[in-house]
């Protein structure tokens, strides 16, 4: 007796049982009675698998799929975030300095590239030295004033505007006041729902990056907010 053995002898959970007697069966040859037996089926269970599994509808592996290979977003910015951190930039303003440049880089981009060339992580700046201002002083989120916006603003994410006819059609005010979301005396929880929603639209993976969209008028607009909740605010939210 091999050991390891036991593993086919007693099949458990539903593939394996599902599987050992669709071997029985169909290789093996064994009577219906015997194969169902082995994986504890009635013979109208079996027969039914077999019905199954004869119509393409049963599969029991899995070829693995490999992962993408390129990356030609970081491929492109490398050389640019390498310069940058050796000039002292943080991976946040290396993000920043990249955004109007040919080679735009998120964030996350520019921490793995950095990672992978052995920067170790920056230590904290005292916000003096910081090159952003807004990132020391971010602006409070508060309700949007629309007769104090301006006629034009520049904004990374207009495209979120377009799923404001879907969110008036399902009435989303409503939606958020029927399952009881709580607000503050701030920002109302429709404004709270819209900022998360606005993370998911926009691709931004994780809420700690929420900066890099707070500031941005075409954000605020889509929430009702003159600029979004900050990470603790949301992370606390959710």
């Amino acid at each position: 007796m091999r050991s390891g053995r036991e593993f086919f002898a007693r099949p458990t959970g539903p593939n394996h049982r599902r599987y050992e007697a669709l071997r029985g069966y169909l290789y093996e040859g064994l009577p219906t009675e015997v194969a169902a037996a082995r994986a504890g089926y009635s013979p109208a269970t079996l027969r039914s698998a077999v019905r199954d599994f004869r119509a393409g509808k049963t599969g029991f592996f899995l070829n693995p799929r490999p992962g993408p290979t390129r990356a030609p977003a970081k491929n492109a910015a490398r050389h640019s975030v390498i310069e940058l951190r050796r000039a002292g930039h943080s991976a946040k303003e290396i993000s920043e300095l990249l955004a109007g440049t040919p080679t735009p880089l998120n964030r996350t981009g520019v921490a793995e590239i950095l990672a992978e060339a052995g920067f170790p992580r920056l230590p904290v700046r005292p916000p003096a030295e910081r090159s952003a201002p807004y990132r020391d002083h971010p602006r409070r989120a508060e309700v949007i004033d629309f007769a104090a916006l301006p006629d034009r603003a520049e904004t990374k994410v207009a495209g979120l505007l377009l799923a404001i006819p879907e969110l008036v059609a399902l009435d989303l005010p409503a939606l958020v006041a029927q399952a009881g979301y709580p607000g503050t005396a701030v920002i109302p929880a429709v404004s709270y729902l819209l900022s998360l929603l606005a993370l998911k639209l926009t691709g931004i993976r994780r809420v700690s990056h929420v900066d890099d969209l707070a500031a941005d008028p075409g954000a605020g607009l889509f929430t009702g907010l003159c600029a979004l909740p900050k990470a603790t605010a949301l992370t606390t939210y959710s």
